[in-house]
């Protein structure tokens, strides 16, 4: 089971403490109102229409902070996260979306390109498809 911290890319700053690995097919996505992932836990999430990969986490006191743009947490009764990333660094750099609207399941959802993850004794930099391709040419090479 993997053991990891988030930090932001921009600024390095950390914004999580050290989190926990809980199987993606284990998250509580019937669970309408509440948290689908439990305090302290993350979740690799892969969206099939994108083939993007995305980190999730409870929502809790994380190092974040609320995006000066009220548009961003449109919903019905909080964030339905379909406005963009809402979470920032306490620097000021976009980082994340927080879902946590009646209709939604709670969590938040860090963007792969705006952070670097920290697996113990190893860290995970996501990079983008041009980039992995072109690694795999080069390494083919």
């Amino acid at each position: 089971m993997k053991t990891i911290k988030i930090y932001c890319k921009e600024c390095e700053i950390e914004l999580t403490s050290e989190l926990t690995e809980f199987p993606e097919t284990n998250l509580h996505w019937e669970d309408y109102d509440q948290s689908i992932i439990e305090k302290g836990k993350f979740s690799f999430l892969k969206n099939t229409g994108s083939n993007k990969e995305s980190i999730v986490v409870a929502i809790d006191d994380y190092n974040l902070v609320n995006h000066s743009d009220n548009y961003r947490f449109y919903g019905c009764c909080r964030s339905d996260g379909t406005n963009g990333l809402n979470k920032l660094c306490v620097n000021g750099h976009e980082v994340a979306t927080e879902f946590s609207d009646c209709w939604t399941g709670h969590y938040i959802e860090f963007d792969d390109d705006k952070v670097i993850i920290e697996e113990k004794n190893r860290t995970i930099v996501f990079l983008k498809n041009e980039t992995k391709n072109l690694l795999r040419k080069i390494i083919a090479y």
